[in-house]
């Protein structure tokens, strides 16, 4: 869902989706409090909800913009202790962010690192995490864990 925002699970149901994943189970200002929902999957009126990852101990949240701005090395170290801790990462990222934004009038911490900048930086994270996990689509991965 765009903006993480929140969506009746009865209409996600009804238009024959199995499960969700558009919800960060953290707290930022201004925008979502869901310190109270798990870090992991689990089944909620028959859906399947996949929360977005976040580290074990703080929450950090490990989307896009964590991605962008925080340290390399600092963030491969929580996203790796949220992958031993959960045994899975749900991460993402927009087509979007794949593109040069130094010109758009948007906030430095949105169009920094874009294009193919952040194109390396996604390569060399698949490439120093591949030996820890298998990557998967959501579809296998869910599959493979509920049945």
């Amino acid at each position: 869902m765009p903006r993480m925002k929140k969506i009746n699970t009865e209409w996600i149901k009804d238009a024959g989706y199995t499960y969700e994943s558009s919800f960060n189970p953290t707290w930022i200002p201004g925008r979502y409090n869901n310190l109270s929902m798990s870090r992991k999957y689990y089944i909620e009126n028959g859906i399947i909800k996949l929360p977005v990852s976040v580290s074990p101990n703080f929450r950090i949240p490990l989307f896009w913009l964590a991605f962008k701005n925080f340290p390399y090395l600092y963030y491969k170290r929580i996203a790796l202790q949220s992958l031993k801790k959960d045994g899975y990462l749900s991460l993402y990222f927009h087509p979007w962010e794949f593109t040069d934004l130094t010109y758009y009038n948007l906030p430095f911490i949105v169009k920094r690192k874009s294009g193919i900048e952040l194109m390396k930086k996604l390569k060399q994270f698949i490439s120093d995490v591949r030996n820890e996990g298998e990557f998967v689509s959501i579809h296998s991965f869910l599959k493979e864990r509920l049945h």
